[in-house]
């Protein structure tokens, strides 16, 4: 179960669209730019990096972090561990 429940966030984070991240980074008072947004759901798109592996995570983070800022990317990293939280899976980012 929990290994389908991830590829399922995977999938939902290589498919997450401009709008919807705008919209979970005010529902969580995160700074974050429409063309930042823009960005980073290209970059997540072409992502092969494992979320839940930490090594994976930061690898993806410092990818982010290229495109836009290194706040950005620790804002992001919040931001999942939030959503992961908010689902009872937090655990899964150790």
């Amino acid at each position: 179960m929990k290994n389908m429940a991830q590829q399922y966030i995977t999938h939902k984070l290589k498919n997450i669209t401009t709008e919807e991240l705008i919209y979970f980074s005010q529902m969580y008072d995160i700074s974050l730019t429409y063309k930042e947004a823009e960005k980073i759901v290209k970059e997540l798109k072409k992502n092969k990096e494992n979320p839940f592996e930490k090594q994976g995570r930061k690898r993806m983070l410092r990818k982010l972090a290229a495109i836009t800022s290194n706040e950005t990317a620790r804002s992001l990293d919040m931001l999942l561990h939030r959503l992961a939280k908010q689902y009872g899976v937090e655990e899964w980012l150790q």
